[in-house]
Order: C-alpha cells, then sequence, then structure tokens
C-alpha cells in the first residue's frame, strides 16, 4: 500500500538554511504531501513570503502551510505542525537538515513494507557531507586529518554518548523487538531512540501519545528522547540504512555550552520524573545520572579547556537543582520548571546584551 508523508520544520531566524533544507525536500523522488513550516521568527511573514516566492512555485502538487509562532519553542513548533499532519507518516527534520534526493523514498519503503506495524518510527542515518558533494574530490582537496592526541585518547570514552547512556529510561528498561523478517526485505537497524533533527513517525502513533512535552520550553533538549521512548513502549524504532540525511552544524557560543548542558540534564531529570513508572529508587538512578554526565562532561571540556570548563560548570549546576526538583510532586515540577527555564534563558540574553554594551563603551 502506498503511503504519504508530511514535512513538518519548526525555525527561528534561520530564513536561509531554511530555504536550503526545504529544496531539499521538494527535490525528493517521493515527494511529500504537505510542507509544515512552524517560523517563531518576529517577522515570520516576511519569511513566508520569501520561502514560497522561491519554492512553492517548483512543487505544485505539495500543499504548503507556513504559520506563524506564539512561542519560541520547539516543541510546541512541532505540536502545531503536527495538527496540520494529514498523512500517513510525518518527518520532524530540523531547519538545517538537508535530505539526499532518495532519503524520503528509503523511509516510506520501510514503512509501506512493514505490514504488521510494528515499526512506530524510522531514521535516516547522518551523512558527513551535504547532498550533491562528491566525496573524493573534497577528501583530495582538504586531505585526511590524523585524530589529534587527545581525540586519541578520549576515544574510549566515545561509547558512553550514545544514546542510551546519555537517557534515564522511564520504566527501567529499553524495549527491543524482533525486526529479523523485515530486515529481510529492507535494510534496516534497530534503535534505541531517534535523534532530533532526522525523526519519523507513523502519525497514527504520536497523535494519540500527545506530541512532544511542552514542559520543555527552551532548547527542546531531550524531546526526541522522550518522544521516541513513549513510542517503543509499543513499537519499534528503526533505521533506515540507506536513507541519508546532512545535519549542518555550528559553533557554539562559551554560554550557550554552559546553558545547554544545564538544560539537558535537568531536562532528561525532569521527564524521568514525571513519566517514570519506577516506584523506589528513583533519587539514586538521578544523581547516578547526574554524577556520570558531570565526568563525561569534565572529559569533554578537558579536550579543550580554553573553553573554560563550561560543560562542567553547567553540569554542576544542574546537580544544584537536584534537592529542590527531588522534593516536588509531578503538579509541581511541571508548574515550576517552564518558568526556571525561561528565567535561565533571559540570564543568558542579560549576559549578552551587557557583553555587547561593554564591547562599545
Amino acid at each position: 500500500m502506498m503511503l504519504n508523508w508530511s514535512l513538518v520544520v519548526c525555525t527561528l531566524n534561520r530564513r536561509e538554511l531554511l530555504a536550503q533544507s526545504l529544496r531539499s525536500a521538494i527535490k525528493q523522488t517521493r515527494l511529500p504531501k504537505q510542507i509544515i513550516v512552524v517560523d517563531a521568527s518576529n517577522n515570520w511573514e516576511l519569511a513566508k513570503a520569501y520561502i514560497l516566492d522561491s519554492l512553492a512555485g517548483e512543487s505544485e502538487s505539495i500543499e504548503w502551510i507556513y504559520v506563524g509562532s506564539e512561542q519560541k519553542s520547539a516543541t510546541y513548533q512541532r505540536n502545531v505542525g503536527l495538527k496540520y499532519c494529514e498523512s500517513d507518516v510525518v518527518f520532524f527534520l530540523d531547519d538545517d537538515a538537508f535530505m539526499y534526493p532518495d532519503c524520503a523514498e528509503e523511509i516510506m519503503q520501510v514503512y509501506e513494507k512493514d505490514n504488521s506495524h510494528l515499526v512506530g518510527g524510522v531514521t535516516a542515518l547522518l551523512a558527513d557531507l551535504p547532498p550533491g558533494t562528491v566525496a573524493n574530490q573534497v577528501q583530495n582537496e582538504k586531505g585526511v586529518e590524523s585524530p589529534s592526541l587527545w581525540n586519541r585518547i578520549l576515544q574510549p570514552f566515545h561509547k558512553f554518548w550514545s544514546s542510551e547512556k546519555l537517557f534515564i529510561p522511564y520504566d527501567g528498561q529499553y524495549y527491543t523487538y524482533d525486526i529479523s523478517e523485515l530486515a529481510k526485505q529492507i535494510p534496516i537497524l534497530s534503535e534505541v531512540t531517534l535523534h532530533g533533527c532526522r525523526m519519523t513517525f507513523r502519525t497514527s502513533v504520536v497523535k494519540p501519545i500527545g506530541g512532544f512535552d511542552e514542559v520543555l520550553i527552551r532548547g527542546a533538549i531531550a524531546e526526541d528522547d522522550d518522544i521516541s521512548y513513549k513510542v517503543s513502549r509499543k513499537y519499534a524504532l528503526v533505521a533506515a540504512e540507506r536513507a541519508k540525511i546532512f545535519h549542518q552544524e555550528t559553533e557554539i557560543a562559551r554560554l550557550k555550552r554552559y546553558t545547554n548542558t544545564v538544560l539537558l540534564i535537568l531536562n532528561i531529570i525532569v521527564l524521568f520524573l514525571l513519566n517514570t513508572t519506577i516506584q523506589s529508587g528513583v533519587s539514586f538512578l538521578v544523581y547516578r545520572f547526574a554524577i556520570k554526565r558531570i565526568l563525561l562532561e569534565f572529559v569533554r571540556d578537558c579536550a579543550k579547556p580554553q573553553r573554560g570548563f563550561a560543560h562542567v560548570r553547567g553540569a554542576l549546576y544542574a546537580v544544584f537543582w537536584l534537592p529542590k526538583i527531588l522534593q516536588m510532586d509531578k503538579e509541581q515540577l511541571r508548574d515550576w520548571y517552564p518558568q526556571f527555564q525561561a528565567q535561565l534563558m533571559d540570564k543568558k540574553q542579560a549576559f549578552r546584551n551587557s557583553a555587547k554594551i561593554s564591547t562599545v563603551s
């Protein structure tokens, strides 16, 4: 049975990157039924006119939906997009994620061959180069860099950065499914969680669980782990081996590294406390996770100590709040945590503004 798909992209002040990402969508060998953009930019109407004038004319068969968002929040924006989705499958891609031309076709084939509806979510594999780049040419021009001494020293720690190590499973376990029969038909790999820049789900699976948890209002770090785990309680998560996406990464400022670390650790802990079914030993699991993260952040900062150990400082600040967080019930936590995130981000913005004033002076 032929299924259709919709693309949901949330964006904020990245019009050119967004246009590049959407262009990769309209160049797919399997076109989407809908492209849904939820834009939290202050001048989103101008961005909408630019995008539609540039791209909509090249894809008349696609329904374009471009709306503004009253909240600058990835979870909120993705839920807005999900409400507009009328397709069998929804792609949640970042505005700086660029699909290879056959990416959507490879993903959709997994869903279509899954006659037993075993699979609830499919992801693509990350490519090292953007679509259309000739790998050999780039390698010949740049050469192959040898890993630094620190990278060689840190190699044994890389296994601790896997998805299952950086999340606290709500039920005390990860769920596994036998995908061997489906794997005989199409190349797939079993996944524990799906990465946020390249998630796709059956729409009939994510809508009943309520989409993304909007307790995460800023940064929206860990929202992908949350929704992936909830889906995995009943359905398998897999990667389509032949589907490729390039995710463009940008350099993170020192203050943002600090803030991101605070949010990454606390987001995972808060989501765990709000969703866990575990009856005892909850505090132990939380502190064990936090201590492990401090150690991992220390190792990461040692690789580039000139950054001022921003990751370690962020991890320690997150741990500072744990006694208060663990004393709250779920209702109190759900009410308090959005306020905490807003205050943390407002402090970051105030720091940036003061830095600009100092520079001018």
